[in-house]
């Protein structure tokens, strides 16, 4: 893809997903305290790609749904109601600072305040469900899949950390030693790729498309979301916080092993500097900058760069094959869609 249909594709799918935002603060501002508004929209004022929307309403486009059709809207702004409530209790799990460039809630406002407008995001879901109309309980079902889906990715997530600062019981007892590639997926499928699956399956569904399409429509997502966070933590170790808009070198800092460059850096790399590499991610007794200055070397030495591009876009192209088959009333949308997958690997490389 080159630059100006990247650009292009970025461009409709900020369109798309801004689409959305009134219905999200309709639900998201419903009887609530004025003090309180400007704290519960902070996450989502701080900006975002809204991909995830954007992929339900290309899917309910493409199986014939109308730009007037509210309930294609209300499920989108669900969808992204439920990405940044996952945003706001991720960054309270990881301490996290800065996200899009901003300070998080949880920095901006504290912990407390943030668990608080998490429990507002998370009713605010349940009304998007309802604004769907006769889809309201295919789309609770969809919202609720997702979030349980996206909690033992998250709790995976944790387990793949090796950071001493998590004392509790649970943790040292299933905390993860070695992480494998099918570990990876695992935890990936559920703390990134659930949502987007969730996001164009429900686009089907509120389109009125048959269950195999609804399928297909889940099957893209899915495999977009994997070649998403792939590129993800391609960013996350070899990008800057410029181009980033997040702290870089995060999952270093976490000294977590579930990051998909330090999967295969391990894998490439000869036992010796693999044994190195790995005791510099769980040493606890060096600084992040230390941990850091160690660990860059060795994957810069493992030339898992090539690697983690191609694999980023074998499942992007994954991705495209899900949709080859289909029959959407907006022909269109197959060659947008297609862009779609392709733009979140080229976004990183």
């Amino acid at each position: 893809m080159n630059d100006s249909n990247f650009k292009e594709v970025f461009a409709k799918l900020s369109i798309l997903g801004r689409s959305i935002e009134e219905k999200m603060y309709e639900f998201l501002l419903r009887d609530i305290h004025d003090d309180f508004k400007d704290l519960v929209k902070w996450q989502t004022s701080t900006g975002g790609k809204r991909l995830r929307p954007a992929l339900t309403l290309l899917f309910a486009r493409a199986f014939g749904a109308s730009e007037e059709n509210l309930e294609p809207r209300s499920a989108a702004a669900g969808i992204e109601l439920i990405h940044t409530y996952s945003l706001i209790l991720d960054d309270i799990i990881d301490r996290g600072d800065l996200r899009r460039g901003k300070k998080t809630t949880r920095a901006k406002f504290g912990d407390e305040f943030a668990i608080l407008a998490a429990i507002i995001y998370r009713e605010a879901i349940y009304e998007a469900a309802k604004s769907t109309g006769k889809y309201f309980k295919d789309a609770l079902e969809v919202y609720s899949t997702a979030i349980r889906q996206l909690t033992e990715g998250e709790r995976l997530d944790i387990l793949f950390e090796q950071k001493e600062d998590r004392e509790n019981t649970y943790f040292q007892l299933n905390r993860f030693t070695e992480v494998s590639l099918s570990n990876y997926i695992e935890m990936i499928s559920g703390k990134t790729a659930a949502l987007l699956a969730a996001a164009c399956k429900l686009g089907a569904i509120v389109a009125g498309a048959s269950l195999e399409e609804q399928r297909y429509a889940e099957k893209y997502g899915q495999a977009a979301g994997i070649a998403f966070q792939i590129a993800d933590d391609y960013l996350d170790i070899f990008s800057s916080a410029d181009t980033f808009g997040k702290v870089i070198y995060k999952d270093i800092i976490e000294q977590k092993l579930g990051n998909f460059v330090i999967v295969h850096a391990l894998r490439l790399l000869d036992s010796t500097d693999s044994q190195h590499l790995k005791s510099y991610l769980t040493d606890k007794d060096i600084s992040d900058e230390e941990r850091i200055k160690k660990c860059n070397p060795l994957i810069e030495k493992s030339n898992v760069k090539e690697f983690v591009i191609a694999e980023a876009q074998k499942w992007a192209d994954q991705a495209k094959s899900n949709i080859l088959t289909l029959e959407f009333k907006d022909a269109s949308m197959k060659e947008l869609l297609a862009k779609v997958a392709d733009f979140s690997v080229k976004r990183a490389f």
